[in-house]
């Protein structure tokens, strides 16, 4: 398995960890064996996409275990080639500190800092990894 950094778009809209099929594909995961979902409230409607649990995540350079994500294919002349969802946002308290004071969707001028709501010498091996149930996995909101 070949490791890719990249960054990714802090996304709290986003219920799962999104990746480009690219990103998928050049780190040497085999998207045959992934599940076929159909993620919606993307844009207009829905699409279709591969869900998979990726091994050995790290975040900024720290590895907090294996991750569910959907895979599918970003638009072509975008930017943007990875999200990070709620279903790893959720296990943090996130501060996010504006260079002029105010969010500016337009700029790159935030900077996210994640303290962790997890102890480090639990995370769950890739074997034991339950999609339903392990930290990391699929992220449902649901009402009363």
């Amino acid at each position: 398995m070949k490791f890719s950094k990249c960054d990714m778009v802090f996304d709290t809209g986003a219920s799962m960890t999104t990746l480009d099929t690219s990103i998928a594909i050049r780190t040497g995961y085999n998207l045959r064996d992934a599940e076929n979902v159909i993620v919606s409230g993307v844009g207009d409607g829905a699409i279709s996409a591969k869900r998979m649990v990726l091994r050995d995540f790290k975040l900024g350079g720290i590895a907090i275990g294996p991750v569910m994500v959907d895979v599918l294919d970003f638009p072509e002349n975008g930017s943007v080639f990875a999200l990070l969802g709620m279903n790893v946002i959720k296990e943090f308290d996130v501060i996010a500190r504006f260079r002029d004071k105010r969010p500016a969707p337009d700029k790159r001028d935030a900077t996210i800092y994640l303290d962790p709501l997890f102890d480090f010498s639990d995370i769950v091996s890739f074997d034991s990894f339950l999609p339903m149930h392990s930290r990391f996995g699929v992220w449902m909101c649901h009402s009363k």
